[in-house]
Order: structure tokens, then sequence, then C-alpha cells
């Protein structure tokens, strides 16, 4: 049995390879080709202290697996003598003929990768695959998952200005010029406020823990895309009901966000379907002058591809160095 460190996964994993391992996922979920169960949580008792689980298998020649990401939040962590991260995550693969364990591969880089890799999947295929143009990219929150989106993004999709907004507006613009530093480049943008910096964008991100709106329907250009990925008390909360009502809605999972996202039912009109069904050509193209969302709960069945993914790559190499 096999433990592939945080270390060892970021220096096997490329981009490119998440992407495509989550498109599969996607894929293979709205064929009807996986398993997955909504997310179970355990409490602690007399703590705040949570342990995460989320199982899920799926069939792929090249990414198929059976596993479970164990994510664990211990918030006093950080507070300890020699501070810990207060959430981990690690994933077991196990062998699809005999349930035998393969091996543990860290998964928090695999968590954070894979959430930005949702959200480059939905816009390659319901935005950039209808011709539409990709010049400016709006990042709400610049966390983790801001942080990765402003990366991943520029990458794949080559935006000519990367707007970077957040609450705390230092954090925003200490991140825009570290990631000029880091590219060479002038075209991280730090924005004042969040209303301007998503008017005239193509694409937006939101990747906040925001209870309330933060991106409303009277700043969003027609035909703009919207990933809306941050989580807070429900997975819909960052975008005003306005901007819902008038926009067409995908999902990753359409079973798992119904049970996760609380309130789901009440944006039944504007739900079109899951982005495996649009990958598959089972679901209609959205009229180009509609804005899309793409809400990401984020699936088990992505961390099972990414993680043998992972698996493989790390076998592979071990092949070569003998």
């Amino acid at each position: 049995m096999l433990y592939i460190d945080e270390t060892t996964v970021k220096s096997l994993l490329k981009w490119e390879k998440t992407f495509e391992a989550v498109e599969v996922a996607m894929k293979r979920l709205s064929a009807g080709q996986t398993v997955q169960k909504p997310r179970t949580y355990t409490g602690i008792p007399n703590t705040d202290n949570v342990l995460l689980t989320m199982p899920g298998y799926l069939e792929d020649e090249k990414y198929g697996a059976l596993g479970c990401k164990l994510v664990t939040s211990f918030p006093s962590n950080t507070k300890r003598g020699q501070p810990l991260p207060a959430i981990n995550a690690n994933i077991v693969i196990l062998d699809e003929t005999t349930g035998l364990m393969k091996a543990v591969v860290a998964g928090t880089e695999i968590t954070t990768q894979r959430t930005s890799a949702a959200s480059a999947v939905a816009t390659q295929y319901l935005y950039v695959n209808k011709s539409k143009p990709c010049s400016i990219l709006a990042i709400l929150g610049t966390g983790v998952q801001g942080t990765i989106h402003a990366e991943m993004f520029r990458h794949l999709f080559h935006f000519q200005e990367i707007r970077l907004w957040n609450r705390t507006k230092q954090k925003a613009k200490s991140l825009a010029e570290q990631l000029n530093q880091k590219y060479h480049t002038d075209i991280f943008k730090f924005f004042e406020d969040n209303e301007s910096c998503v008017r005239g964008a193509d694409v937006i991100v939101t990747t906040t823990a925001s209870a309330i709106p933060i991106c409303r329907h009277a700043w969003v250009k027609p035909g703009a895309h919207i990933n809306a990925v941050g989580a807070s008390r429900n997975h819909f909360s960052e975008l005003d009901e306005q901007l819902y009502r008038n926009s067409d809605l995908y999902l990753d999972s359409i079973e798992t966000m119904k049970a996760e996202m609380v309130g789901l039912d009440m944006l039944n009109d504007s739900l079109r379907g899951e982005v495996g069904a649009v990958i598959n050509g089972n679901v209609p193209a959205t009229p180009n002058e509609r804005i899309t969302i793409f809400n990401g709960g984020g699936m088990a069945v992505e961390d099972c591809a990414v993680g043998r993914a992972v698996y493989d790559l790390y076998v592979d190499a071990k092949k070569r160095m003998q």
C-alpha cells in the first residue's frame, strides 16, 4: 500500500491532467456510470471538530476508481504550540476487483485543483466552445480558490485581464502584485469594489463564504458566464436571486446538489441540467445572449478520478526510475 504525500502530488499533477480527469468524471456521472452519495458529516462531541466522508465510484478505463475522500476539520489546530493545518484531506484508493487498499493519496492539493478544474470544464463547455470572448475574468474572493482560479484560468484560457477583488482590499492587492511578478505580466488587476470588478467581465468566479450576495444581476453583462463555487449557508448565497432568475443554471450533480443545496427547488425554472450532460450532447446549448451559471458543489467521483490519475503517475514515475 502506498502513501503519496502532498509534495509528491504537487510535483506530479499538472492542470491539464486535472482538467481531463474532472471532465471525464462529469461525463461519466451524467451517463449513469458513477455511484456517489451526499457527503456525510460526523461531529465529535463537545468540540468543533468534524470528519467529512465522500465515497465514490466511476467506470472509466483511464480514470476509473473506487475510493473515498476523508476530510477532517479541526479548527483549534492552528492555535497549537506547533500549529497544524485546520483542514486535512486524504483520498483512499481501493482495488475495484478485490476491495483491497491500493493507496492513500494526500487530498488537499487535489481538492484545490479539482474545484478550479470543475469551473474550467464548465467554462469550456458553457462559454468558450460557443466562440465567446475570453478578454476579462473577474474573481471575487482571493483565498486559496481565488488564487488557483486566477492561475489556472490564465493558463487554460489566456485572459487579457484578470480582475481581483476581496473584502480585505490589501489581500487582493497583494495577490495581484504577487501573480504579476510570478508570471512577468501586468494582466492581474486589483479592484477596490466588487461592482466595478464584475461590470464588463466575460467570465466571473465567486469563491467566498459570503452569506449575502456579492454579485448582482444588474452588474453582469448579457452572455457572461459565472462559476459560483463559494459555499456558506448554502451553495447559492453569493449571487442575488434576480441573477439566478434571469440565467441558465448548470450543476455538477443534480442528485447531490438537491441533497446539499438548501432551497435549490426555488430555482427549478432556471435549472437546465448537468455540465456532464452538456459535454455528452444531451442538453441543448444556451442561447449566446443568456447568462450561464455553474454551481459546483464538489464531487467525490472527481476526487476519485484525480486520485487515480495521481496514483498512475506515481507508479509510472517509479517504473521509469528502475
